[in-house]
Parts: C-alpha cells; sequence; structure tokens
C-alpha cells in the first residue's frame, strides 16, 4: 500500500535539480567583489593603509627599475657618447705582434681581447693616422696638460685639442652656453673650469700656451659638466706645444661601416678600432672564432643581471615584510567582517564563496597599491633622471622607462594583496558558522605542515649556499670567473630568500619551543610569553615582519659596507682623512719654460722647505683651526740619486751599471708573503696577508717608508692615542709597525738597507707571466733587528712604521725633516686647494700641490644609505607594533576582566603584560643575509651600527611595552592555565 503524499501535486511534480548552475562561478566572483568593494568604501581608514603598504615598495621598485636601467647606457647611447656621428675610431692597440686582437667593443669596454704574449723584435705598429684607410676623412683627436697660474702657483690643465664643434662629433660634445670661437685666441671650456677660476663668457684664461678668450661652454657627454676642461684646436698651439702632443686617436668619417674583417685588419697593423657598427651589431660568436668569449665583452648585460639579482632580493624581502605586514591588517578587517561573513555562510554560501569575498578586497587594494606605486614611481624617476642630467652629471646616461617590467610590478602588487589576505580568508572560511553567530570562535591547531616545509626550505638554502661558495672557491683565480658572478650571486640569494622564508614558516614553533617553559618567569613575562604561544595568528606575523626586516636591513648594510671597505683597502691613501702632507725635502728638476708651453729639464738639485715657515703659512691661509706635525725619517731623494740622475741627464742616457743607491726598508717573514692567482688577484679571499699598510709595496710622495719620533708623530699618524704597549715599545728603543705582515715569530722586526734595483729571485711566474706573490723581497745590505709592536692605523697608510730617534741612531738610519703632516678641519673645495697651491708656491715651488684627503665614498663609516634604511625600517615597525599593540590590548580585555574579579589588580585597575614577544622573539629570529663576494673583496660586517635594524624593533617591542606597563604588580607564582579558547574582539 503506497503512503499517500502530504505534497501539493504541484510542488510533487518538480523535480530536485542539483546539477551546478552555468555561469555560477563567474556569479559567485562577481559578488565577491562587490562585497569586497562596500567593504573597502566602508573602512577607508583601513583600505587606504593596506593600498598604502603595497604601494610603497612598488614604487621603491619602479624608481629603482626606472632608474637603475638609466645608468646603464645602450649601445645607441654608448655610440653617441664615444664617437659622434663617426663610424669609428682608431687608437693605439700596444700590442706587442701582429696576432693580438682587440675586444668587440674596442676600447669603450672593460678590457677583454685574445692577447698573444709572444714578442717580436720586428713587429713596428703602424701610427693610427697612418692607417686610415681610403674613403674616410680623418678628424685627429689629442689631450694635453696645460698649465694656468693661480696667484703664484701653476695648475694643471686637461685640455682636448680637436674641433668638437664639427658636426660628426654631434652627441658626443654639445654647445650649451655661448658662440664658436672665431679667432685663434678663443676657446671653449666646460662650466666646470669657469666655476673653478671663477670666470664668466669673454672673460680670458691665461695657460703655458698663451692666452684664450672663453666664448662658449661645451658638455662632454661622457664626462659631465663638472670637469675642468679646456678645448682648443691644434692650429691654436704654438708650435712647441703641438710637437710635445699626445699620440693622435683619429675619427673616421666615412659612409660604409667597419666590419669585425676591418678590426681584424687594424689589429694585425698594431692599431685598434672603436667601431660603431660593431657595437650596435656586434658579431656572432661562430665569426669571431674559439676566442669568443675574449673577445665579445659584454659588460652591461652582466651588470644589468647583477642590478636585477639585487634587486630582486631587496624587493622579495620589502614584498614579504609589506605582505605580513597587510595581513595583519586584513585580519583585523576579517574579524570585524566575520559576522557578516557567517550570516553570508547561514545563508547557504560555500567556504570557497566566503574565502573569494575576503581575497577579492586583497585583489581591490593590491590592484590599487601597484597600479600608484608604479606609476609614482616611474614618474619620480624620470623627474629624478631629467634633473640630474640638466645639471650635467652622468650618472643617467639616458632615460629608459621600462614598461613590461612596470606592468609587471603592478602585477606584482595584485598577487601581493592577494596573498596577503587569504591566511585571514582561510581562518574565517573555517570558523563553524554557529560559532561565530554567537561571537565565540575556536582557535586552529597549528598545522605541522609548516614546520615541515620550514625544514625542507632549510635544506634548499644551505644547498644552494654551499654550492654558491663552493664553485666560487673553485673558481678561485680562474680568468673565466667573472662570467660565473652573476649565477653565483643569484644562488646565493636565493638560498638567503629560502632561508627567510623557513624560518618564518617555523617562527610558531620557534615561539612554541621557546614559550613552553616559563614557570620560572614573573608573571608579567610569563603571561606575556602564554599570551604569544596561544595567539600565534598575532604572535607569528608580528616576528616575521621583525625578521625580514632584520634580514633586509642586515643584507644592505652588510652589502655596502663590504664594497665600502673593498674600495678603502684597495685605495692608496696619501693621509688620514682631511689630512695631507708638504714635503720638506724632494728632488727639484728646475723645469724650464722653452717657449709655447714646453718644458725643459737640465739639471736637478735636492730643496728643503723651512716647516716653521711652511706651518706659518698654512696658519694664515687656512686659519688657526688646523693642526701641523712635523715627520722625520728615511730621505726620499739623496745625494747618491741627485748624482745618478744628473750623470744621465749629461750623458743623455742611463748608465749601463748605475752607482748603487741603498734605500731602507724592512724585511718580511716568507710565511708572511701574499701569494697571487693566475688573476692578479690573492689566492686567498680577505688574506691578511694581503692587506693593510705597504701590503701592496707602494708609498706616498708625502710620508717617509721609516718614520722617526715619539707618541706625538704616532698619535698624529694613527689619528688617536696609541696603545699602551705601542708607547711602552716606542719609548724603549722599538719600533710600532703599521701592518703586522712585517713582525717576525719573536716579536721583533728586520730594519734592512738594499739596492732597489737587487731582489732575491723573480716576482712572475717564467711560465704564464703572472705574479707569484704580490711584495718583491730585497736583497740586505745591511740587517738590525729591533723589538716591535703592531699599531695599525685606521687607513692603509703608506709608512712601514715608527720608531724613536735613539733607536735610529742605533742602526745608523739616515734621517731628516721629511714631511709637515697638516690636518684641516673640514674638507676643501678645488678652488680651495688651487688658492693654497698659490700660497705655497714660494716655499714648494710653482708645479708642486699639497694633496689633501677629502670624505669620499671610500669612508664608507658615514654610508648615508644605511642610516636611512634603518629610520626607514624603524617607523615601518612602530607603525606596526602600534596597530598590533592595539589589537592585543582588545584581545586581552576579557583576561584582565577575570583576573580582576579573581582579586588580582594593579593600582591601576588593570594588569599590563609587556610585549615581551616583541623584543625577546623578534630579536632572537632576526638574521642578516650575508651574500657572497665574487670580485674577491672582503666581506664587512659592521657591527656597531649592525644592530640597527633589530634595535628599532627590539625597542619599540620590548622597551615601547615596558613603557606603556608603567607599574607592575608581583604576583605569587602559580600554574595558570593556557586554555585554547578566546572571544571575538
Amino acid at each position: 500500500m503506497t503512503r499517500p503524499s502530504c505534497l501539493p501535486d504541484w510542488l510533487a511534480e518538480v523535480a530536485l535539480d542539483l546539477s551546478p548552475v552555468k555561469g555560477g562561478a563567474q556569479h559567485r566572483l562577481r559578488l565577491a567583489l562587490k562585497m569586497a568593494w562596500r567593504d573597502i568604501r566602508r573602512h577607508r581608514g583601513r583600505s587606504a593603509l593596506i593600498m598604502a603598504l603595497i604601494a610603497l615598495p612598488i614604487f621603491a621598485m619602479s624608481f629603482a627599475l626606472t632608474a637603475g636601467m638609466s645608468t646603464q647606457a645602450t649601445a645607441a647611447e654608448t655610440v653617441a657618447m664615444e664617437l659622434g656621428q663617426t663610424q669609428g675610431r682608431l687608437g693605439d692597440l700596444h700590442a706587442p705582434n701582429a696576432n693580438t686582437v682587440q675586444a668587440v667593443s674596442g676600447d669603450t669596454g672593460r678590457g677583454g681581447g685574445a692577447i698573444s704574449m709572444d714578442g717580436d723584435p720586428n713587429f713596428v705598429a703602424t701610427a693610427p693616422a697612418d692607417a686610415v684607410p681610403p674613403g674616410y676623412t680623418a678628424i685627429p683627436w689629442h689631450s694635453a696638460t696645460l698649465y694656468t697660474p693661480v696667484g703664484k702657483a701653476q695648475i694643471e690643465l686637461r685640455t682636448t685639442v680637436a674641433d668638437v664643434l664639427n658636426p660628426a662629433f654631434k652627441g658626443k660634445y654639445t654647445l650649451l652656453d655661448g658662440v664658436a670661437p672665431t679667432s685663434a685666441t678663443q676657446a671653449l671650456a666646460t662650466r666646470g673650469l669657469l666655476e673653478r677660476f671663477g670666470l664668466k663668457l669673454g672673460e680670458e684664461l691665461t695657460t703655458s700656451a698663451g692666452t684664450f678668450s672663453i666664448t662658449g661652454t661645451i658638455r662632454p657627454e661622457s664626462q659631465g659638466d663638472g670637469e675642468t676642461f679646456l678645448f682648443l684646436k691644434k692650429e691654436q698651439l704654438p708650435a712647441e706645444v703641438a710637437q710635445a702632443l699626445s699620440p693622435a686617436t683619429v675619427y673616421l668619417v666615412g659612409e660604409k661601416a667597419l666590419k669585425w674583417a676591418d678590426a681584424k685588419a687594424f689589429n694585425a697593423q698594431g692599431v685598434m678600432l672603436t667601431s660603431r657598427s660593431l657595437i650596435l651589431d656586434p658579431p656572432s660568436k661562430a665569426e669571431l672564432g674559439p676566442d669568443a668569449q675574449f673577445l665579445n665583452d659584454d659588460w652591461r648585460s652582466s651588470g644589468m643581471v647583477q642590478l636585477i639579482l639585487m634587486g630582486g632580493l631587496i624587493g622579495v624581502l620589502a614584498l614579504l615584510e609589506v605582505g605580513l605586514l597587510a595581513g595583519a591588517a586584513f585580519a583585523v578587517g576579517a574579524r570585524k567582517q566575520q559576522r557578516d561573513l557567517a550570516l553570508l555562510a547561514a545563508s547557504g554560501a560555500e567556504g570557497p564563496m566566503v574565502r573569494a569575498t575576503v581575497t577579492a578586497s586583497g585583489l581591490w587594494l593590491g590592484l590599487a597599491g601597484g597600479a600608484i606605486g608604479a606609476v609614482l614611481g616611474s614618474i619620480a624617476a624620470v623627474i629624478t633622471v631629467l634633473v640630474v642630467r640638466e645639471q650635467g652629471l652622468v650618472i643617467f646616461k639616458g632615460l629608459h622607462l621600462m614598461w613590461l617590467p612596470t606592468i609587471g610590478l603592478v602585477l606584482l602588487g595584485v598577487v601581493a594583496g592577494v596573498v596577503a589576505a587569504m591566511v585571514p580568508a582561510r581562518a574565517v572560511a573555517k570558523q563553524a558558522t554557529l560559532s561565530a553567530l554567537k561571537s565565540g570562535r575556536t582557535a586552529d591547531a597549528p598545522s605541522k605542515w609548516g614546520t615541515r616545509i620550514g625544514i625542507g626550505l632549510i635544506g634548499v638554502a644551505v644547498i644552494c649556499m654551499v654550492a654558491s661558495s663552493a664553485a666560487t672557491i673553485a673558481l678561485r683565480g680562474n680568468e673565466n670567473q667573472w662570467q660565473w658572478a652573476p649565477w653565483l650571486t643569484g644562488l646565493a640569494i636565493a638560498g638567503a630568500v629560502a632561508l627567510v622564508f623557513a624560518f618564518i614558516l617555523m617562527t610558531g614553533r620557534l615561539i612554541e619551543l621557546l614559550t613552553k617553559r616559563t614557570a620560572w618567569l614573573p608573571v608579567p613575562l610569563r603571561l606575556a610569553a602564554r599570551d604569544s604561544a596561544r595567539n600565534r595568528g598575532r604572535t607569528v606575523p608580528a616576528v616575521a615582519a621583525v625578521l625580514a626586516a632584520a634580514t633586509l636591513s642586515g643584507a644592505l648594510m652588510v652589502g655596502t659596507a663590504s664594497i665600502m671597505q673593498n674600495n678603502s683597502e684597495n685605495y692608496n691613501w696619501s693621509a688620514n682623512l682631511n689630512q695631507g702632507g708638504i714635503e720638506l725635502e724632494f728632488m727639484d728638476y728646475n723645469y724650464v719654460d722653452v717657449g709655447g708651453g714646453a718644458m725643459s729639464s737640465d739639471s736637478a738639485q735636492i730643496k728643503t722647505v723651512d716647516a716653521v715657515q711652511a706651518a706659518k703659512q698654512l696658519e694664515d691661509e687656512l686659519g688657526p683651526g688646523i693642526t701641523t706635525q712635523v715627520l722625520h725619517g728615511t730621505p726620499r731623494a739623496t745625494q747618491c740619486e741627485l748624482d745618478v740622475h744628473n750623470e744621465m741627464v749629461a750623458n743623455g742616457k742611463e748608465q749601463a751599471t748605475p752607482q748603487v743607491c741603498p734605500e731602507w726598508g724592512l724585511s718580511e717573514p716568507v710565511d708572511n708573503r701574499c701569494k697571487m692567482g693566475s688573476d692578479n688577484l690573492p689566492e686567498e679571499i680577505g688574506d691578511w696577508r694581503c692587506v693593510g699598510s705597504m701590503a701592496r709595496d707602494t708609498s706616498a710622495m708625502n710620508l717617509p717608508k721609516i718614520i722617526v719620533g715619539g707618541e706625538a708623530e704616532l698619535t698624529a699618524l694613527l689619528g688617536r692615542v696609541p696603545s699602551a704597549e705601542a708607547r711602552k715599545v716606542l719609548a724603549d728603543g722599538g719600533m710600532v709597525l703599521s701592518n703586522k705582515i712585517f713582525l717576525q715569530p719573536e716579536n721583533t722586526v728586520d730594519v734592512v738597507s738594499y739596492d732597489p734595483h737587487d731582489y732575491e729571485g723573480h716576482n712572475f711566474d717564467p711560465v704564464t707571466g703572472a705574479p707569484t706573490f704580490m711584495r718583491y723581497i730585497p736583497k740586505p745590505l745591511t740587517s738590525h733587528s729591533l723589538a716591535a709592536v703592531v699599531d695599525a692605523p685606521e687607513k692603509a697608510l703608506a709608512y712601514y712604521g715608527v720608531m724613536s730617534p735613539e733607536a735610529a741612531a742605533a742602526v745608523q738610519l739616515p734621517v731628516s725633516e721629511q714631511t709637515l703632516l697638516v690636518t684641516v678641519p673640514q674638507a676643501l673645495t678645488r678652488a680651495e686647494q688651487d688658492q693654497l697651491q698659490s700660497a705655497m708656491a714660494p716655499l714648494l715651488g710653482q708645479y708642486n700641490y699639497i694633496n689633501i684627503e677629502t670624505v669620499s665614498v671610500h669612508q664608507y663609516g658615514q654610508d648615508p644609505l644605511v642610516h636611512c634604511h634603518g629610520r626607514s625600517t624603524h617607523h615601518a615597525q612602530c607603525g606596526w607594533h602600534h596597530r598590533r599593540s592595539g589589537a592585543r590590548r582588545r584581545a586581552q580585555r576579557s583576561r584582565h576582566a577575570g583576573q580582576r574579579r579573581g582579586g588580582h589588580q594593579t593600582p591601576q585597575g588593570h594588569l599590563r603584560v609587556p610585549d615581551v614577544d616583541d623584543g625577546v622573539v623578534g630579536h632572537g629570529a632576526g638574521c642578516d643575509c650575508r651574500g657572497h663576494s665574487h670580485d674577491r673583496g672582503a666581506l664587512a660586517k659592521p657591527w656597531p651600527r649592525d644592530c640597527d635594524p633589530v634595535a628599532p624593533t627590539r625597542n619599540v617591542g620590548g622597551v615601547g611595552a615596558a613603557l606603556r606597563c608603567g607599574r607592575s604588580v608581583v604576583l605569587t607564582k602559580g600554574k595558570l592555565p593556557l586554555t585554547r579558547r578566546q572571544t571575538l574582539a
């Protein structure tokens, strides 16, 4: 018997269709986008904050992309700046035979070429002016050094001798102001020359080649306006000066392009060709042959790859930081939106629909933030490039707008917004509808996959870094190492990024381990630790943000410090910063102007300068703020050398067996020699035997090699108070060394005299011709041993050490006044240097000068980038901790209320718990990225400031929270339960 139906007949006939509705996915997406847009408009402050967080790194990357690429000249720009409208230029190849082949780009590249070391005694190179092929018009170009009087001194003046306004030089030289010269007494100059000598257009400049009226200013496109250049034509020069010009570089004007076959034909004559066609359209590897890797020096692509890799590292870390901060803001929004989403779920919406509603907010805000950041960054970069180029600086070779990468940055902003919203969206979608509607939620159990993936990423990071390090060591000394540098750098960067992500994924587990046993801590710290462990959704992004900020700051600081340290070590310091020396005894070659600007020297003499008079003259010129110190030491110019020189001038040639003129120095232990690789660099990176004072076997012209004096002289050289041990050894008749490479095993030093032309063995490999050691070992004529200690100057000054007058007398060291060391309170401008040289000319002569070391990029300790980045990181972290502290206080209100009901109160009525997780966990998780140096430079670790990226976060998190704590009470020690339940804010 069939059971009667209670449903109406019309309803019973309707079949239940559960098949998906066509276009339902698009409908859900449109609905999610519409709800997300309404939520964005309703919470404009939070939405603007998220959008700004995404736009900021996109702005920086867009700016860096356009500005960075604008520093790399394209092939067309290189041709215009170097060749103008000519087909090419011819120069000296300096080849020992006819088999040497140049690099494809000629003299515009960074070396390269297939060089044959087999000398051919019958090979005679052709002068470039004699190698001009038929069908081309030759335009000669020379460089010369003239002199212009400034007061009583003669200042060097670099001069270009060519018709720079020739239409063939369009793009290489540009007339900025004034008009072209119309007579032989008129000339062109750069703006830097007018500024240096205080001239205006129409005024005259007196030089050693005559007096010229400046009618216009020229911009050398490859050098900029700040350089000091005078431009003349060859017919304007006196005959004597014209005959003494440098060998001509010949520019070729014609219709026919110069190809690789033409370059090889020129090379066979000992002439180098820099061709427009070869730069714009380089030959193929097949055409170049087996030496293609040496001939095709594509340094621009290599530089671009390294810039992109470093920019990628900074961009990834910056986006990671932003993603974490934006994710926290999305989490706050999702929590406030939770009841609406629960109602949506109760109406039948599935989990994907709920997730899409929250993720759509990330899509909208990521798109807006990415577009705004990319557009504003590009506009700012364009303005910067145009302004800098208008000022005549050559930092930017042209304006290069990278449209496709900029669009990619917009998409990157979209991805960052979506990814930042995915975690809060997933958490909200997993909430039980009923629990959400009754204002309660259950915390999710932490996933084990995060720890597992983190361990896997640690393995990947270790593999990448070990592989990069092993390859770097394996390629050490290889002449092709530069070709692998971008790939090895990229591998190291990938390992560093993987390590950062691994620590972020493992942060939850690390927090759990750190906070598991906290019973011995005071109650405020214990509560803060347990709060951190319980609310990982809030704690993990905070710690991860600190980690990303510390990594980015550390990478920038260590990289910048390493580059500057390498520059400082490779720079030949003549004195400390803002310090210079005046030679008190020097060889005066008695140069005489024989007419037309040509100079001649018949005989030389040793000239001395009165130190007292020089010090008074310096104080009158520079003011009483300067300090001076007379340095005694071994003479640089001796009567023996003077006799040898005058005899050579009298005979017209050097003697076959010249008289031995001994010099003084220190003998280094054999174990302290710096061994060189086949790439002409030290075999071991950072080898202490290859750096420091006198490590490169050089000497400054204004410091004696061995200085004789006491504590005052040593203090002036070190720029600080010497160590107590150094003062004691100096007082006891020993020697204070500037470098430990000269220290013998028994803490002694061997002071030797030697013949500068006689050495113990050679310094070059007899087969390859490469240097085997950085320094020669002289053969001693006499040797004396003294007690020694090392007290090295901060800069690698070119002196061996300081000994007392008594010790100098004991070893029979010749001593005389050699240098007046002067320290100025601030750096001198170029014009002030000229005035100083003019004031000292009566004492030093017209052509001698004083070199004051000024602040430059070598002063790596004053890098504004590091401080600027530290401040920006500090501000970003301040904003982050301010936001999450407010969320924490709201989340803790219910617990504080329960504690107050239990009888625990502060005098203000609240238990205040410091944010220990910010200070302790954040600092512990912070790390830095220390990349591999492929240019064989030393890795510098700026420890005094390496805490900057950590200190702001630690201070904001820990000290800042402690200041908010005010006074806290001391409770009895107890086991507080760690519940997994908490109420909604």
